[in-house]
């Protein structure tokens, strides 16, 4: 994986309305060398579908000190995307990001994200390739750390994690020595489209999952 260089990933809001999968891409963000963002669309669109108990996407994102990024004005060029999601491709252009994190990846149109040097990614491949064991076993134990209804130790929340982010867990099994639960769905049709390499952040022809053929080879 190369060195940390601080380049920004556009949270969707199905992303961001999942409370587990939003905190560990933001924990791991910064010893993983990238910054989250996103816009004032997708918050909104977030915390319309956030469940009652759950904080809202805009204290978290008070909390923690964030900005929205800008919005765009120029989603209707985006021909090939859905049209529910050209504002989201838009603003993450718009805000300069490389990797949009989406649980739709499909409703990216390809032409539109190699346009853009943009690539859609499923945030459970994300973490496989982005984080490195070290980074994700701590962000773990800070998700466990608050955690009263009910406790759970960092290696609970890790087997918890194999059924929604089986990718994330195999690839940092070595964190905990316990065994992950069983996925409770199966694997999206998309995982990756775009032409950005998760590891080098080149942009190249061939991709497997994501990775060029140099990344995969070392």
């Amino acid at each position: 994986m190369p060195e940390p260089s601080n380049f920004q990933v556009f949270l969707d809001a199905n992303v961001l309305a999942k409370p587990v999968t939003r905190s560990l891409l933001m924990f791991a963000a910064l010893p993983s060398g990238y910054t989250v963002t996103w816009s004032a669309y997708v918050e909104a669109e977030a915390d319309r579908h956030r469940r009652g108990h759950q904080a809202s996407v805009a204290s978290i994102r008070q909390v923690e000190g964030l900005e929205h990024s800008p919005s765009s004005t120029c989603s209707d060029v985006y021909a090939t995307t859905s049209l529910h999601d050209r504002q989201v491709l838009a603003d993450a252009v718009k805000a300069g990001a490389m990797f949009i994190v989406t649980e739709d990846v499909d409703d990216f149109g390809e032409t539109d994200l190699t346009d853009s040097n943009v690539s859609a990614v499923n945030p459970d491949l994300f973490l496989a390739e982005r984080v490195t064991t070290d980074t994700f076993r701590d962000a773990v134990a800070r998700m466990a750390a608050p955690m009263t209804t009910p406790p759970r130790t960092p290696g609970e929340l890790f087997a918890a994690l194999g059924r929604q982010h089986p990718r994330t867990v195999a690839a940092h099994q070595a964190a905990f020595d316990v065994q992950p639960m069983l996925p409770t769905h199966n694997s999206p049709a998309a995982l990756f489209r775009g032409h950005r390499c998760l590891r080098c952040l080149r942009s190249v022809d061939q991709l497997t999952l994501g990775v060029c053929i140099e990344c995969r080879s070392t």
